[in-house]
C-alpha cells in the first residue's frame, strides 16, 4: 500500500468570507446582549434618572446594529447558496452594524457614567 495523500490549499478568499460571517454573528450577538443590558440597566435607581427618549434612541442604534448583522449573514447565506462571490453589501453592514454597536453603547455608556456621578 502506497502513502498517497492529498493536501488541499485553502481559499484565502472563502476564508474572508468565514471570517466575516463568523463576526457578523459576534455582533449579532452583542446587539441584542448590549439591548439586554440597557433594559436591565434602565430599570435601576440610576437608571430611571436617564430620559426615556434617550434610552429609546441607544436601543434604536443598537437595533439597528442587529439589523445590519443579520443582514450581512443573510448576503452571505444568499452568496453562498448561489455560488457566487459575497458582494459589497455584506461588507458594509458588517461596518454599519460596528458603528451602530459603538454608537448605541458607546452612548449609553456615557449617559449612565453621568447619571451615576
Amino acid at each position: 500500500m502506497g502513502d498517497v495523500s492529498a493536501t488541499v490549499e485553502p481559499d484565502p478568499a472563502q476564508d474572508k468570507v468565514i471570517l466575516l460571517y463568523d463576526y457578523s454573528k459576534h455582533l449579532l450577538s452583542l446587539a441584542l446582549f448590549g439591548i439586554g443590558g440597557i433594559v436591565s440597566l434602565t430599570q435601576s435607581p440610576q437608571g430611571q434618572k436617564i430620559p426615556a427618549l434617550i434610552v429609546a434612541m441607544m436601543l434604536v442604534f443598537l437595533a439597528l446594529a442587529g439589523l445590519c448583522a443579520l443582514s450581512c449573514t443573510a448576503a452571505i447565506l444568499r452568496a453562498r447558496q448561489r455560488d457566487l462571490p459575497v458582494g459589497r453589501s455584506a461588507w458594509l453592514s458588517s461596518q454599519l452594524a460596528m458603528m451602530f454597536l459603538g454608537t448605541g453603547v458607546g452612548g449609553f455608556l456615557v449617559i449612565w457614567i453621568k447619571a451615576i456621578l
